[in-house]
């Protein structure tokens, strides 16, 4: 196997919350082109779209990435780059939401570094949150961690609950890493009730007793889940291209 990492981008047209989002315009590019180039930007290996679409897989060959369509089955971008092993020829795989366009190519790096580094299954960037909406935003992600950075629980509530006083609270940025393994044994992993009510993968891995470290980094730009999402990226783009 190869020691670089390979920079996997599950990408599916369809969206509950936002359809055809990888595919919108943002200053001329469309949104997976823009995470693409991100993903290549950071210089971890090679860049893998996964889709269920052959419209979005023309997109990616449209501006010569590497793209292999995958079953519209697959429930999670985790799942959908466990069953693409074939294609991937590195030990650890980094995980990148079609929909980050502003992530710093660093964290990817990072991601890739830290899982080799603690030799840990999967590894995820978190960072802080100040006491304010964000908290109490079902759309980000609570991470709960240890001293040492072992993740505890991921909740899209308020967690831990500040009884007497505001702690620490941890936001997740939509990036995950991956030993090789994990991926190879993923299918066997058994359902989660807590994944299911959060609605978060990550829950049916921890409640496995599979390790998930942390490490912390920097707030990065907003994901797109939501329309209003959508315009706020895009005017970040448009400014970029005033510069």
């Amino acid at each position: 196997m190869s020691g670089l990492a390979t920079v996997a981008i599950p990408a599916r047209l369809r969206s509950s919350r936002l359809e055809r989002k990888v595919l919108a315009d943002l200053g001329g590019r469309t949104m997976l082109r823009r995470t693409h180039d991100v993903a290549v930007a950071a210089e971890c290996g090679p860049v893998l779209v996964l889709t269920d679409s052959e419209e979005v897989a023309d997109e990616v060959r449209s501006f010569g990435g590497d793209v292999r369509l995958t079953s519209p089955e697959l429930e999670s971008g985790t799942a959908r780059i466990a069953a693409a092993l074939e294609w991937i020829d590195t030990d650890v795989v980094v995980n990148l939401q079609a929909d980050s366009p502003l992530v710093d190519r660093a964290v990817i790096a990072a991601a890739a570094d830290h899982v080799r580094a603690t030799r840990a299954p999967v590894a995820m960037p978190v960072y802080p949150l100040a006491d304010g909406a964000d908290v109490h935003d079902p759309s980000v992600v609570k991470v709960v961690r240890t001293g040492s950075g072992r993740v505890l629980y991921c909740s899209r509530s308020a967690v831990p609950h500040p009884r007497d006083s505001f702690g620490e609270f941890w936001g997740h940025v939509g990036i995950y890493a991956y030993e090789r393994g994990f991926l190879e044994a993923f299918a066997a992993l058994p359902p989660s009730q807590l994944e299911q009510m959060e609605k978060l993968e990550q829950l049916r891995w921890l409640e496995a007793g599979i390790r998930v470290e942390s490490f912390e980094v920097r707030p990065q730009g907003p994901s797109v889940d939501t329309p209003a999402d959508l315009e706020r990226v895009r005017a970040t783009f448009a400014v970029k291209e005033t510069l």
